[in-house]
Parts: C-alpha cells; sequence; structure tokens
C-alpha cells in the first residue's frame, strides 16, 4: 500500500513517500481503505519525537481519518463491510478503571493513532470495530477533520471547564485547527467569545467563525485588551493550546476563580507559575487530552446539524505530506489541512 512513513526522526524532509505492507485485521478490527487524513500538531511532535514520542520504525503518521470498511476480522459486529467511517483516534482497552468510569480519554493503556499506534497518512489502517464510526450522511474529506481538533475542544470547553452561556471565554491561536473549533463549539454553548489571531486575513477569518471580540496578537497587548473588553473583570474561561509563549498572559487575563484549560502547548512545556495566583485568586488549572468516543458521537450529531464545521484550507496529496508539515510548522496554514489518499 502507498504510505507516508518516517524511518527517523527530524524534519519533514524524514517523511517518505513509498510502499508499505498492507495490515490485515485481526479479531474484533476492520480494514479501513482510507479516503482522507488531516494534519495535526501531534504529527509534527511524533515526528520530531519530542515529548517522548518514540515509535518502532518504519511509522505511519497521522491520527485522523476516513473511508470504507473493506473488510471485517472475526468477532465485529458494530460495523460491516462498505460502511462510510470516520475513527475515534484513540485506541483504548475498555475494560480499565477509567475507561468504566467514563474517562477512556484517560484509559491507562491509551494508543494514539499516528503515535504508539500506525496512523491514517496511507491507503489502509486496521483498526478496532470500536475505533470505527459510521458517517451516516457526513462526506469523508469533511469528517477527516474533525475528530482530533473538534473532540478535544469539546472535551475541554464542555466536560472540563463546563463553559457555560453567560460566560466570557479567551481562545489562543484562533485561526487554527484546535482553536477554530474551539470558537464554534463555545459559541454554540452560548458563551462570549475572545478570540486571538495573527495579523489581518487571519484575524478576518476569526470573525466570520463568530468570535465576538478578535485580538491581533501581534499588533495589540492581549492582556489589555482582554481586560478593556471585560471591564477589568477578565475572562472565566482561558483556551490556552499554545504554551511557553503565550501563558503568563493567560493567567493574568482570568478572572477571580476562573478556569484555564490547556489541551497542547505548541510553542514549549516549560511554563512559569506562581503558585500564589492560584491560592489568591482561587484560579483551577486543567489539563485535556483527547476526549471519548461519546463526545465525539456528540460533535458528529452537531456537523450533521449544521452548527459546527471544520475549515479546511486545502487539501493536498498524500505524496506532498512533507510539504504540507513544513507549511504548519511556518504558521502558514489556517483551519485544517487534509490529506488526500486516493491522490
Amino acid at each position: 500500500m502507498r504510505a507516508a512513513f518516517i524511518t527517523e526522526n527530524g524534519g519533514p524532509e524524514v517523511i517518505k513517500y513509498g510502499e508499505l505492507e498492507k495490515p490485515r485485521p485481526k479479531y474484533g478490527e476492520v480494514l479501513v481503505r482510507l479516503s482522507y487524513a488531516s494534519l495535526n500538531h501531534v504529527d509534527i511532535w511524533v515526528r520530531r519525537g519530542i515529548g517522548g514520542y518514540k515509535t518502532p520504525f518504519p511509522h505511519v503518521l497521522g491520527a485522523d481519518g476516513a473511508g470504507l470498511i473493506e473488510a471485517a476480522g472475526p468477532g465485529v459486529e458494530e460495523v460491516k463491510e462498505g460502511d462510510s467511517v470516520v475513527l475515534y483516534p484513540l485506541i483504548v482497552d475498555r475494560s480499565c478503571r477509567l475507561c468504566v468510569s467514563g474517562r477512556e480519554d484517560q484509559c491507562i493503556n491509551r494508543k494514539l493513532l499516528g503515535n504508539q499506534a500506525e496512523g491514517t497518512y496511507a491507503e489502509y489502517i486496521a483498526v478496532p470495530a470500536y475505533n470505527a464510526i459510521r458517517l451516516d450522511g457526513i462526506d469523508e474529506k469533511l469528517a477527516a477533520a474533525i475528530p482530533v481538533t473538534f473532540m478535544t475542544a469539546w472535551h475541554s470547553l464542555v466536560t472540563l471547564a463546563k463553559l457555560r452561556p453567560s460566560e466570557t471565554v479567551l481562545v489562543w491561536g484562533a485561526s487554527g485547527g484546535l482553536g477554530s473549533a474551539a470558537v464554534q463549539i463555545a459559541k454554540t454553548l452560548g458563551a462570549t467569545v475572545i478570540a486571538t489571531a495573527g495579523g489581518e486575513e487571519k484575524s478576518r477569518f476569526v470573525e466570520g467563525l463568530g468570535a465576538d471580540h478578535v485580538i491581533d496578537y501581534r499588533s495589540a497587548d492581549v492582556v489589555r485588551s482582554v481586560m478593556e473588553i471585560t471591564n477589568g473583570q477578565g475572562v472565566d474561561v482561558v483556551f490556552e493550546n499554545v504554551g511557553a509563549s503565550t501563558w503568563v498572559q493567560s493567567i493574568r487575563s482570568l478572572s477571580p476563580t476562573g478556569r484555564l484549560v490547556t489541551p497542547g502547548a505548541t510553542t514549549g512545556k516549560d511554563v512559569p507559575l506562581d503558585v500564589r495566583d492560584l491560592y489568591t485568586r482561587q484560579i483551577t488549572l486543567m489539563g485535556a487530552y483527547g476526549g471519548t468516543k461519546a463526545e465525539l458521537i456528540r460533535v458528529l450529531k452537531l456537523v450533521r446539524a449544521g452548527k459546527l464545521k471544520p475549515f479546511i484550507s486545502r487539501v493536498v496529496p498524500l505524496s506532498k505530506a512533507s510539504e504540507a508539515h513544513k507549511d504548519m510548522e511556518e504558521g502558514k496554514v489556517t483551519g485544517k489541512v487534509v490529506i488526500s489518499i486516493a491522490e
């Protein structure tokens, strides 16, 4: 099968395009012929070997994907051959105490597609049948741009931060895949959204998503702008997915008793923290990782209803995955980049 894969860690140039052995579904698994995949920042971290992302080589990248079930292994009942599906990107054991309690996002044996398990930058992937969700009318190209970003944003804002309609949220990096998902979800909840973006073009894009206020972080003081918008109160929730370069501003933008939820750290993991901020202002810090299958199914229902929609800025062939990675690292991507597997 054709695939984009790595045989070593490094820059975008280490991504190779070539032939790998076609997988076979085992008991309880399905073989999916992928039509589309999409890029996420975690793909870059895995490629570079950052943060403990160590995988055997050759390794296929990619956590998001959609396509048709070509074959089902023994014991499969949930889906059937010919079903159009999108993949839940976390492989979980469904039996540990966290899975049983409804927190499969924290399964002690979890594997993320494209990280600890083979990924979606390929013609075929074999996954547990549990990970294949029928699309029921959603276009496969659109579906491939949904799981990681929208599920993570939902898990962050709805499940963890419990964002309410009367509240105000600050969304960093709102023009990216994750940030643009967060803006849409927050507006669906009825919250007031203050979003940041870099430059006029990306700011206009974020305005188009429905953000109530957009701050160009390249030309404005974000904290000062937040305080002016909120009459000095600060925001109830900060959606912090940037990390080192924005952390201090995020903390300063919070109101007393505010909540910060962080599902990413694209600019670095080491951040300063004055513990006095925690107890004197009684703020809450939360980490988010992925989400549950139930949360992804909820997001898909909202996509079908027209309330959520990923913005696909471009579609690239599988053979150009390396170039797409380079553009994402250089900040040239708005919304999501989708990979066409069939080219």
